[in-house]
């Protein structure tokens, strides 16, 4: 076995030399080999593969673009709920309500940026005071919770509308989420002391934040998630009031510097795919014809090329080109599946560190959708240097969704012994006697 490695690594270390000196040595492709050999191209499609859907720890959430709010009760995946943790601010410092002040309603507003899953089915969003603060200087993560006041500030139940705008006060605003807060938290806002209004630090410490949730979706195929955005102009609660000589409103934003974070729960899977339950569970063979992704620190795959050794022994060749492919096995539409995955080489802690090939750029290493019915990687450059070093340490590979922490997308792919569809590594080499 060794004197084979060495011959192997010989030839291709022999083919490398006669590549212009002009590119990197290890890189072999397509578009290096001499003309005359690419008509001995040979092809190669059975490299044995194990791959299984491990849990998603949790991912940062803070101080994102876009929050998630709402539930989904997926078929394959059960129910996520995803709820948000916001502080809102001041609009000036020393605010002050003139006299005789009397709050009038308070309103909560976030704009919609998307929807994903059911958007005709109702939910219902409930919105709590937070006993504890939250600092935008921090690190929050989907799994991190605050404690919350067990008086109910506000809620409703709604179909969201993203398509028509909105009249309010006159005015035409993009389509947004409207809840009407209560009576006494309003109240409460109008009555603090001056001192609790003079800057942002003292107010926060009375008026922590605010909790939204949804009621989960209880059927399965129902529910859905909404793309909200906290720090464009409809990101505020609304105080209108009136006092001895006017009526107005004011504004107390969440605000681009106002800390907030998303809270991802999966209630354990309940109701899921048996087959995702097993994998999650640890059961490493039970890939064989489904593996999941889901986005919100939901589930991703891992997988291994165990047999380099062997392939090292039997076949003498010099690499072109190496593809994983992955086909997807739900299509029916039902749940749109990522625009791109991510595949990352793991280290023996478990971090992540970048594919080779990633240094020619996304195009190259790909993992874009195609057509929402497959996704492909190259991975030509990480498979060679295995091919070259079969007895140093690897730790596999693992795949997830791009955006975890911003999308509620997901996507189930074929495993490792769906037929035709199954997971395949495409090897294109040319044979070396």
């Amino acid at each position: 076995m060794k004197n084979r490695i060495l011959l192997y690594s010989a030839i291709v270390l022999a083919g490398l030399a006669a590549v212009s000196c002009t590119k990197e040595p290890d890189l072999i492709g397509l578009d290096l080999l001499p003309a005359t050999d690419k008509l001995y191209l040979d092809y190669s499609d059975t490299v044995s593969l194990v791959a299984y859907t491990v849990r998603e720890d949790s991912l940062r959430t803070d101080e994102l673009s876009l929050s998630l709010l709402g539930s989904i009760n997926d078929p394959e995946f059960g129910v996520t709920t995803a709820s948000i943790y916001t502080q809102f601010q001041l609009p000036k410092n020393n605010v002050t309500f003139g006299e005789n002040a009397v709050a009038d309603s308070m309103v909560l507003t976030m704009s919609y940026k998307g929807i994903y899953g059911d958007s005709l089915a109702p939910k219902t969003i409930r919105i709590y005071e937070m006993a504890d603060t939250i600092s935008y200087d921090s690190t929050y993560f989907s799994n991190h919770t605050v404690p919350v006041m067990n008086e109910l500030v506000g809620s409703a139940t709604f179909v969201p509308n993203l398509k028509e705008a909105d009249s309010v006060g006159g005015y035409y605003v993009p389509p947004h989420m409207r809840i009407v807060l209560n009576p006494a938290f309003a109240n409460k806002l109008i009555t603090a002391d001056t001192n609790d209004l003079k800057d942002n630090v003292s107010f926060q410490k009375v008026f922590k934040g605010l909790y939204l949730t949804s009621d989960e979706a209880t059927t399965p195929g129902t529910g859905s998630m909404l793309y909200l955005s906290l720090i464009d102009v409809m990101g505020h609660v609304r105080l209108y009031y009136h006092n001895s000589t006017d009526t107005a409103s004011l504004d107390f934003p969440f605000g681009s510097f106002g800390a907030r974070f998303n809270h991802f729960d999966h209630n354990n899977y309940s109701g899921a795919n048996p087959a995702l339950l097993q994998q999650l569970n640890g059961d490493t063979t039970a890939g064989s014809q489904k593996l999941f992704i889901q986005s919100m620190a939901g589930s991703k795959i891992k997988i291994r090329i165990p047999d380099v050794k062997a392939l090292v022994a039997q076949k003498k060749m010099a690499l072109n080109e190496a593809v994983l492919v992955f086909k997807v096995a739900d299509t029916s539409g039902t749940y749109q599946v990522p625009t791109q995955l991510i595949l990352r080489k793991l280290n023996s802690d478990g971090s992540y560190a970048f594919l080779t090939d990633e240094t020619e750029g996304a195009a190259f290493i790909d993992g874009k959708s195609r057509s929402g019915k497959e996704y492909r990687f190259r991975i030509t450059r990480y498979l060679q240097h295995r091919l070259l070093n079969p007895d140093e340490a690897d730790y596999g590979l693992m795949m997830f969704a791009t955006g975890a922490a911003l999308g509620a997308d997901r996507t189930i792919i074929s495993g490792t012994g769906a037929g035709d569809n199954k997971i395949k590594l495409l090897l294109y080499y040319t044979p070396v006697e």
